[in-house]
């Protein structure tokens, strides 16, 4: 059998690089209460099992009979290490593969820790440099020039001084977590914060601030020989920077919204680029979905241009799970979005579930999504967290 693992506190672990890493009770909520997300982004080349100290309900089961999914769970402690032939989770990192090796899993299965090193430095912001560097040289384009590497407090206080705005961005960090935004130039708070992340991550990453119209993401996917393109994933931003929701549509409709924003030309070029460097800098160290985020924005001089290395996931993400909801189970035509959100107090999570099934009730012709809301992980009276879409019709 295959066997899911979702593990959101993946990034996190991979800052603290080492074993034994204790993720924060945030994360561990989100880790419990979606932990039956890889239902909607796993291959069905095999059963799968998915982790889960919880079972899935009966109405969750009901629910997406009519997409014809069946869903498997195992709780971590239960696992028939016997049994598996595959191990796919959100990200790999070092205190992970050391807990399922203790689990029993064959460790043939599983990542060496000196591959699990690999893939840290790899998921470092200065792998999107080298990504934008490549592309520099491959492509005649006005790319954003490359983001400046910060090692102490003075370079900080320096680069954070000069009059155009700026970000500073903690080297393992992502999904819009570990940035400063920097408006006021080098106060006691940007001080606070920028020692911090120093102490713990050596370096900072400085970059302006962009006139961003839109953020958008190249999904690729590694066999451990070569990288492929795996499609367009077009998500929001909160005014921090933080992931907020994907939009679900298909491929072909993104890929001309795009076009029609900064031309086909440079598209292509730029897909043709990543594909190459990341066959050969990333393929032979990982093999899963990953993805570059990028963005749309203005130039001094009004010109809608392509950011095309703002950071790398080297792991699977929520664009690429929309990517595979909006292929697999989407109405040819439709669109919709895909969020996780939050709600922190116990019970309001349960009563917008329940208001929004009745306001908008979802519509299943065929196996796939027509119209309507719908929960892809179980809501609970207890909940905080939710992944859902919602279709238009």
């Amino acid at each position: 059998m295959n066997l899911y693992l979702f593990n959101p506190e993946n990034d996190l672990a991979i800052a603290f690089g080492g074993e034994n890493y204790t993720p924060p009770p945030a994360a561990q909520l989100i880790g419990r209460e979606l932990a039956l997300l890889p239902l909607w982004y796993a291959d069905y080349n095999a059963p799968i099992y998915i982790v889960s100290p919880d079972k899935a309900p009966a109405d969750f089961l009901h629910a997406i009979a009519p997409l014809g999914l069946q869903v498997h769970t195992v709780a971590p402690r239960q696992i028939d290490s016997a049994m598996i032939k595959q191990v796919n989770v959100w990200g790999w990192n070092r205190d992970l593969a050391k807990r399922l090796r203790l689990a029993g899993i064959d460790s043939s299965l599983l990542p060496s820790a000196q591959q699990c090193d690999t893939l840290r430095r790899l998921s470092h912001r200065q792998f999107a440099a080298e990504a934008g560097r490549f592309l520099g040289e491959q492509i005649d384009y006005p790319f954003p020039r490359l983001p400046v590497e910060l090692h102490t407090p003075d370079e900080v206080r320096a680069f954070t001084e000069q009059d155009e705005r700026k970000v500073l961005k903690a080297p393992w960090s992502g999904s819009g977590r570990g940035l400063y935004w920097n408006l006021y130039g080098y106060d006691t708070a940007l001080a606070q914060w920028s020692n911090g992340a120093l102490q713990k991550q050596g370096v900072l990453m400085g970059e302006p601030v962009y006139d961003k119209i839109d953020d958008w993401a190249m999904e690729f996917f590694s066999d451990g020989s070569r990288a492929v393109f795996a499609g367009y994933s077009s998500f929001l931003t909160d005014s921090h920077g933080a992931y907020k929701e994907n939009r679900l549509a298909d491929n072909e409709s993104l890929e001309k919204e795009l076009a029609d924003a900064v031309g086909m030309e440079i598209i292509t070029a730029v897909k043709q680029a990543l594909t190459e460097f990341f066959t050969t800098h990333v393929a032979p160290h990982y093999t899963g979905y990953f993805g570059i985020d990028m963005m749309t924005y203005r130039d001094s001089q009004g010109i809608v241009r392509l950011h095309p290395f703002v950071e790398i996931n080297l792991r699977m993400n929520m664009g690429m799970v929309a990517r595979k909801i909006a292929d697999r189970f989407l109405e040819p035509g439709k669109r919709g979005i895909y969020r996780v959100d939050y709600f922190p107090k116990a019970g309001e999570l349960y009563h917008d579930h329940i208001a929004r099934q009745a306001q908008y009730p979802i519509q299943i012709i065929d196996g796939k999504f027509r119209s309507g809301y719908f929960a892809l992980t179980p809501v609970f009276p207890h909940s905080r967290y939710r992944a859902s879409i919602e279709i238009y019709s």
